[in-house]
């Protein structure tokens, strides 16, 4: 067998740099802020309905 018939590993994974990790957990932050200031209107508005 030669040298080139050998699978041959996978080059490893590029390691990301912190700024991009920070980029991705601001953005899920952020997300979750809206996500909860929304849910909170939603449920505020449902009880305003209920109570006039």
């Amino acid at each position: 067998m030669t040298a080139s018939a050998v699978p041959s590993a996978p080059p490893p994974a590029p390691r990301r740099p912190r700024r991009v990790l920070r980029m991705i957990l601001s953005h899920l932050v952020r997300g979750l802020a809206y996500g909860t200031g929304t849910a909170a209107t939603g449920v505020l508005a449902y009880w305003v309905q209920q109570h006039l």
